[in-house]
């Protein structure tokens, strides 16, 4: 992970561009920071607001076709040393095909889009159903990163903690509340079936 002061450094000096880069790898930090930035007249709000939508499509866009290309060729290979079968890519299509504008909403509210991407990808979901969400969940997570920025961008490295401290703690109340879910489902069904 790039640190914050060092995204800091790299904006002041390249602008724009590197912006797009950095967005790419580290979105929602570049964008509070790029933010910050306009805030101090360097950049243009506007125009790191579409840097932001754009530069995080394309990351997405990146996992996603890093899951539908490694389904073939030596990529191919690694899926099941990760314990991912066909019958498990299926199942994930078939979760995707009833659930997907959730499962993307999730992962762009949280920092859990590495792992739900690329197997939206490996799943085959349709590109335009993946961008679409991904649309969905990207413009207000960008608002409201760019609005943090600029008005609250001088206390970006506290920030980027309590972000990531955020997201861990939304992924892990959510894990739980879903393995209390399923043991609740295998006591039922194990009652049920004496």
């Amino acid at each position: 992970m790039l640190s914050a002061d060092f995204i800091h450094h790299l904006l002041e000096q390249y602008g724009y561009f590197v912006l797009f880069l950095v967005v790419i790898v580290e979105g929602p930090i570049a964008t509070i920071i790029g933010a910050f930035v306009a805030s101090q007249g360097y950049f243009d709000i506007y125009v790191v607001y579409a840097i932001a939508i754009a530069g995080d499509l394309f990351g997405d866009l990146a996992y996603y076709g890093i899951g539908r290309l490694g389904r073939v060729g030596a990529l191919a290979r690694i899926w099941p040393l990760l314990g991912i079968t066909e019958d498990r890519l299926a199942r994930a299509a078939r979760y995707l095909e009833r659930h997907g504008a959730k499962m993307l909403f999730f992962a762009k509210c949280t920092q859990t889009g590495i792992v739900i991407l690329p197997v939206s990808g490996a799943a085959r979901m349709p590109v335009g159903k993946f961008l679409w969400y991904n649309v969905l969940g990207t413009v207000p997570k960008a608002l409201i990163l760019l609005l943090v920025g600029y008005f609250f961008g001088y206390a970006y490295n506290s920030i980027d903690n309590d972000l990531t401290r955020a997201s861990f703690l939304l992924a892990g109340s959510l894990c739980v509340m879903g393995l209390y879910l399923l043991v609740r489902r295998y006591f039922r069904m194990s009652y049920d079936n004496r």
